[in-house]
């Protein structure tokens, strides 16, 4: 019995001359005859449907993100994230003294803001890029992607910049009130009237004035540019026998003459902005409007009595979103989502305050002191957590990532980290 054992371990010398066996006991060059050959034609179908399942793919990504896909969008992503050297990161010191919280603007996570001193651009590692003087009292920053316009409110001088340089400096005979600008370049400003109330001139993107409007019943205190530059809502204030009452017009710079006019009594028009192609939103005190530039409708969202305490514009979504106090306070907010049409798309009942408002996608985010809180579409709430001390302005940049402007920095925020005042090193 040990002999057999042993006899199972014992070496045995190999035969040199034994033909080597595949897996299936097959010699390997017999086995390699019987390989599938692939035919060079059927290669050449492969390789086609591989193209074109990528060229679809990329039409379909293009044809999503069609509004991100300009030549402006493209040389700066190109220069300044993949050729530029990389900043320090966020947070990001403030050049100037003091940004008011509308002069702040944030575009596929690159920042521009408008100082008590300079215009400021950043990339998206806070490297600076733009850095330009400006000599307002009371600037105005407007943005449209990478179009910025800058003026000084009741003073008559302007800029046209982009994300990294200074385009225009041009003036005005009279104070200006309002302007825009839209993504191609094309902007236009209202200003105080020679003989009337108001002027409104349009220029197109070489600073050529094309086209001039004027008001004898209204000053222009509001206007929203299309995103083609090819018309635009403005609203004008006035008094009617001690009664605030609001003008509001729809221009087609092709026409001399406005296209549709509106009147609204015992309101006052604070700010809009295009949703859509042919639906601009007109927040107002005691409501807002959706101008319907295709049908010609204005239809209002009344707030009910409820304060507003914050608002926001979300074009992609073609939606914008208020913030109403349920308790007259400031507290315990409302925020709901408008669509285009006027109608209620979501609401998420809060119980902090507001003092900025945000949305990205189905996500939206109030700013409450120095805590964020974000609520998803079904008004449950995904995020809360500290933005930092003094903060003033919050853009949500993605589902789960703001940029806060405080009295002092531009931080990043990743939502995402629950934190509070005391969890915060």
């Amino acid at each position: 019995m040990f002999d057999k054992i042993k006899g199972r371990f014992a070496k045995k010398k190999q035969d040199k001359e034994r033909t080597v066996i595949s897996y299936e006991d097959m010699p390997l060059e017999d086995y390699e005859q019987e390989k599938t050959q692939i035919s060079p034609k059927a290669v050449k179908k492969i390789i086609l449907g591989v193209v074109i399942a990528l060229v679809v793919g990329l039409i379909v990504f293009a044809f999503a993100n069609r509004d991100k896909l300009t030549w402006d969008n493209i040389t700066v992503w190109w220069n300044y994230e993949v050729l530029g050297s990389a900043g320090k990161g966020y947070p990001a010191s403030v050049v100037g003294s003091d940004v008011d919280a509308n002069n702040f603007a944030v575009n596929q996570g690159r920042v521009a803001y408008a100082s008590d001193t300079s215009f400021i651009t950043l990339n998206s590692t806070a490297k600076e890029i733009n850095n330009q003087q400006l000599r307002y009292t009371k600037p105005i920053l407007k943005a449209a992607e990478y179009r910025y316009l800058t003026y000084g409110l009741g003073e008559n001088s302007y800029q046209i910049q982009n994300f990294d340089s200074k385009l225009y400096s041009g003036s005005t005979d009279g104070s200006i009130f309002t302007g825009d600008i839209a993504p191609n370049g094309r902007y236009c400003i209202a200003m105080e009237g020679n003989g009337f109330y108001s002027e409104l001139h349009v220029f197109d993107k070489n600073n050529n004035r094309f086209c001039q409007y004027y008001f004898s019943e209204y000053y222009i205190n509001t206007v929203a540019i299309n995103r083609n530059g090819s018309g635009c809502v403005c609203a004008g204030i006035s008094n009617d026998n001690g009664e605030i009452k609001t003008g509001v017009y729809v221009l087609d710079f092709s026409s001399e003459k406005p296209v549709k006019t509106y009147e609204i009594a015992g309101d006052y028009i604070i700010d809009g902005k295009y949703i859509s192609s042919n639906r601009a939103a007109l927040v107002g005190g005691s409501a807002s409007y959706v101008v319907k530039t295709d049908d010609g409708k204005l239809e209002t969202v009344d707030y009910g009595g409820k304060p507003l305490q914050s608002y926001c514009f979300n074009p992609p979504m073609h939606t914008f979103s208020l913030a109403l106090s349920k308790s007259g306070d400031g507290r315990s907010c409302a925020l709901i989502t408008y669509n285009d049409n006027g109608g209620k798309k979501s609401e998420a009942d809060s119980e902090y305050g507001c003092d900025s408002l945000s949305s990205y996608k189905d996500t939206i985010a109030a700013l409450d002191g120095n805590m964020i809180y974000a609520y998803s579409s079904g008004g449950k709430l995904k995020y809360s957590c500290f933005a930092g001390t003094g903060a003033k302005r919050l853009i949500l940049s993605s589902d789960s990532e703001a940029f806060v402007l405080s009295v002092n920095q531009i931080r990043k925020i990743d939502l995402t980290r629950q934190s509070s005042p005391d969890s915060v090193n």
